[in-house]
């Protein structure tokens, strides 16, 4: 990918991402677009249409307080971000408690609305465009 000057450890990667959030993060009307429109799309794997909006707080919980301001969604209320946070840690105890899987849940496995044939990640995007013969 041609990324050069990673840092070679996980606290010089963590300050090295924050301080790039605070000289590049700013608000834009496109980025909260594409927020919401990414926001839309997960509720839409979970919930049915009239209950979206009893989720999007829930989304905003798990988002860091900088990013929600780059992409002008609002903070949820600090309740709202522990109840979601300990939801998440109990599940993680569950999940541990669970029994090994015996085979690996790979996403490109599951059935999707939109591919039902399924697909092949290589396969994803735009068609190669069309080559006018001159």
């Amino acid at each position: 990918m041609g990324i050069r000057n990673i840092p070679s450890s996980y606290e010089a990667f963590e300050h090295f991402n924050q301080a790039y959030e605070r000289e590049h993060f700013a608000f834009a009307e496109p980025n909260r677009r594409l927020a919401l429109a990414t926001r839309e799309l997960f509720l839409s794997w979970f919930l049915p249409r009239p209950l979206r909006p009893l989720g999007a707080p829930v989304v905003h919980a798990i988002i860091d307080e900088r990013l929600l301001d780059a992409v002008g969604l609002p903070r949820p209320p600090a309740w709202l971000r522990r109840v979601v946070e300990a939801c998440l840690r109990l599940r993680a105890r569950v999940v541990q408690l669970l029994p090994p899987r015996q085979r690996p849940r790979l996403i490109t496995r599951m059935p999707h609305r939109t591919y039902p044939n399924g697909y092949r990640i290589e396969e994803l995007g735009p068609p190669p465009p069309a080559h006018a013969e001159d």
